[in-house]
């Protein structure tokens, strides 16, 4: 009977210890996992390069190009992109075909052709069709029933533009037409900082200096 009683005792304090032994060392697992879940929670996830997005550079690269560097020599051309009235009608693709039609270009060269702008009436006569039938000078026929050039000839400065011979002149020039052709020009054409940058020509400022400066530092050009 005493050996039962000394047995039930050691058996009750063994459990006694076990249990003091676990509360005073807990597990690791249940210990820390609230902490883990935690700094899960605020861990930043990693940056892959999938995910780093690069500007578009198209400007910086149009800025080392012979194109640019020939129309900022041209006077004539530099003088003509800084007018943001023009430039706003090349992103018309119709005109620029048009303007790289050595036909139409011959046209608008034509005495008959600087005529037909100085008529104050000829804004109303590009929408008679039937004059435009009519029309007996071939040059003229040419250019007037274009219709992408008679969309454009509509807007006033356009029309003072092309009465310039020089300007007409350097439309045929290799720089202009590379230019109508590349639309990577074209966008960059609507960067508001394009016409500071032809303004500039050989001149520095926050973008750069002369025809090595770019328009846009990166930024996409939408």
């Amino acid at each position: 009977m005493n050996k039962q009683i000394i047995w039930g005792l050691a058996a009750a304090a063994v459990l006694v210890l076990a249990v003091v032994g676990y509360v005073a060392n807990p597990s690791v697992n249940q210990g820390t996992e609230a902490t883990i879940g935690t700094a899960q929670r605020y861990q930043a996830p990693q940056i892959e390069a999938k995910d780093v997005a690069v500007g578009d550079t198209s400007a910086q690269v149009l800025m080392q190009t012979d194109t640019w560097d020939a129309i900022v020599k041209d006077e004539t051309l530099r003088t003509l992109l800084q007018d943001a009235s023009f430039r706003a009608k090349l992103q018309d693709p119709e005109l620029r075909q048009a303007l790289s039609d050595a036909d139409l270009l011959k046209a608008l060269r034509s005495s008959s052709f600087a005529r037909a702008l100085a008529d104050p009436e000829l804004a109303r006569k590009l929408n008679d069709a039937e004059l435009m039938k009519k029309l007996a000078d071939e040059d003229l026929r040419t250019a007037l029933r274009n219709p992408a050039l008679a969309r454009a000839l509509a807007d006033a400065n356009v029309r003072a533009q092309l009465a310039k011979a020089d300007i007409v002149a350097a439309f045929g020039r290799p720089a202009f037409q590379a230019a109508l052709r590349d639309l990577g020009f074209l966008r960059a054409m609507r960067d508001p900082r394009f016409e500071a940058a032809l303004a500039r020509g050989g001149g520095c400022d926050e973008f750069g200096c002369g025809s090595n400066s770019p328009i846009v530092d990166g930024a996409v050009i939408k």
